[in-house]
């Protein structure tokens, strides 16, 4: 769940009017305070020369608080259509100021869009105006509420529905950015791949091939060799069992003098013949 954004809160004359210096000091739990150029030259004019006595306390207590509160002045400034005056009579100054606030705090939502920028000001038709604009992170509240924030904790409901939409719009750029790695990386597995089986499949065959080819030669010789060694092994057992035969059973009965005429026989066919 993504994080609760910063707040910069943008604070009017009737915003600082309607509190005390304690709770000036409470504003500063809710978010960092900002006070627009138009405003705080507005209290140092109140502070020299104000003919409403309650205001040059306020302006009096403001100078005291400001040099140690750690807000900030700001000059920033934003131009909308909202923003622009639509009729030629001149605007008062309590106008001209309330719009000059305005566009300060349009500026800072553009300036820093990580942040919630709380415009705090008690007229409702400038409260109307930073509605119709729909800016995520920018939205108006009274005076009255950012008192009861600081005090309670408890958010109002223009804060709670913009910090919903700020976080809506983070998450579904954080769920587009986790999808971009994930496709990167799935194309960088897939190019190792490509890559290293081409580079070793060449080395495979080559080693392979030769090795069959030398080895058929190799095999035919050795058959042959082995076929005549057998065939002569063969011969030789036939040859010694045929001597071994003809010498126990022939070699005492077979005399070559039988198959011979005899002497005798040669006088005796003579004289016959004589």
């Amino acid at each position: 769940m993504a994080a609760i954004p910063p707040v910069m809160l943008v604070l009017d004359i009737s915003t600082l009017s309607s509190a005390t210096p304690r709770e000036w000091i409470e504003f500063s739990r809710v978010g960092t305070c900002c006070i627009p150029q138009v405003i705080y030259e507005e209290m140092r004019l109140l502070f020299d020369r104000s003919p409403d006595p309650d205001l040059e306390r306020i302006s009096r207590e403001f100078s005291r608080f400001y040099p140690h509160s750690g807000w900030k002045i700001t000059d920033v400034v934003g131009h909308h259509a909202a923003l622009k005056t639509t009729t030629s009579h001149a605007l008062t100054k309590r106008a001209r100021v309330s719009l000059a606030v305005a566009k300060c705090a349009y500026g800072l939502a553009q300036e820093f869009p990580q942040n919630l920028v709380v415009l705090v000001a008690s007229d409702r038709e400038l409260q109307q105006k930073i509605y119709d604009m729909q800016i995520n992170n920018l939205c108006a509240i009274p005076g009255s509420g950012l008192i009861q924030w600081s005090r309670s904790g408890q958010r109002p409901i223009a804060v709670i529905q913009k910090i919903q939409q700020m976080r809506a719009t983070v998450g579904s750029r954080a769920a587009v950015s986790s999808i971009k790695p994930t496709a990167g990386s799935k194309t960088a597995t897939t190019g190792i791949k490509r890559t290293s089986i081409p580079a070793a499949s060449p080395p495979r065959n080559t080693s392979i091939t030769p090795k069959r080819v030398a080895m058929r030669p190799s095999l035919g010789i050795t058959n042959w060799v082995s076929q005549l060694i057998a065939i002569g092994f063969t011969l030789g057992a036939l040859a010694i069992a045929a001597w071994i035969v003809w010498t126990l059973f022939l070699g005492n009965e077979f005399n070559p003098q039988e198959f011979l005429p005899s002497s005798n026989s040669s006088k005796e066919s003579i004289g016959t013949l004589s």
